[in-house]
């Protein structure tokens, strides 16, 4: 279901909910009026620890979403530079090229999704390990003997990468947390109807606006926080893609 699905969905029970409050619950509804001077106050240091919670929540997503973004962009200019560093011998680099395209895909393929291990075997991983060693050996590196030790640095900077990316992208907001979020969500969503205002138009405009900006809230961390899911915080494979297409 996308975003305007559930929100429109929200905005439907929300108002079913608003109406039968306030026409079906009239004697609680008149009680809550007699309470306007406890009731606003109390619903008011609710809103403030959703708020701090939230903030905090946003701040953590967001930071995590870019150190994804970064941590993508330095495996594919690590997978780059080991092309590079095998270019004095075309043999090499065609196996090199051979060997980086399995690397993607199988990334593509295999690791782009929620459920893999940290420390699930990457074969194409083991394939450039094989790599460095015959580029080692290998007569035309005699020359760059002195690149060898970057070469070296090259392929166990890769291996690091692969094991942030995965550990972020499978990473999910602890369940204590993501609970307390939702729970303080919901009663900030659910005592806003308790809030009582005698105009019934003011209390609608009102009461619609703090429900649909915590649900709006809500969709936005909910979304942070399932990285590998289509949506405005999604991180996909784009990059990987063109990264083949870039090398052919």
């Amino acid at each position: 279901m996308n975003y305007k699905a559930k929100f429109f969905l929200f905005i439907s029970i929300f108002l079913a909910l608003f109406f039968t409050l306030r026409f079906k619950a009239g004697a609680f509804y008149q009680l809550a009026l007699n309470d306007i001077a406890g009731i606003p106050w109390l619903f008011s240091t609710i809103g403030l620890i959703f708020s701090i919670l939230s903030g905090f929540l946003i701040q953590h997503l967001w930071d995590k979403w870019e150190r994804i973004q970064k941590i993508v962009l330095e495996e594919l200019h690590i997978l780059e530079h080991i092309l590079m560093f095998t270019s004095p011998s075309p043999s090499l680099q065609t196996q090199t090229k051979r060997i980086i395209h399995t690397y993607i895909q199988h990334t593509i393929d295999h690791e782009w999704r929620k459920e893999i291990h940290l420390l699930e075997a990457n074969p194409p991983m083991l394939e450039l390990k094989r790599l460095h060693d015959i580029f080692l050996s290998s007569d035309h590196t005699k020359d760059f003997s002195h690149n060898n030790g970057v070469f070296t640095k090259l392929i166990n900077s890769l291996s690091y990468a692969r094991q942030r990316r995965i550990l972020l992208t499978t990473r999910r907001m602890p369940s204590i947390i993501r609970k307390a979020f939702v729970l303080s969500a919901s009663l900030v969503i659910g005592l806003s109807l308790l809030v009582a205002i005698e105009n019934i138009l003011l209390d609608l405009i009102f009461t619609l606006a703090i429900g649909s900006l915590v649900f709006a809230i809500y969709l936005i961390i909910d979304d942070m926080d399932n990285i590998l899911s289509p949506g405005e915080w999604h991180v996909s494979s784009k990059l990987y893609r063109e990264f083949l297409n870039k090398i052919g």
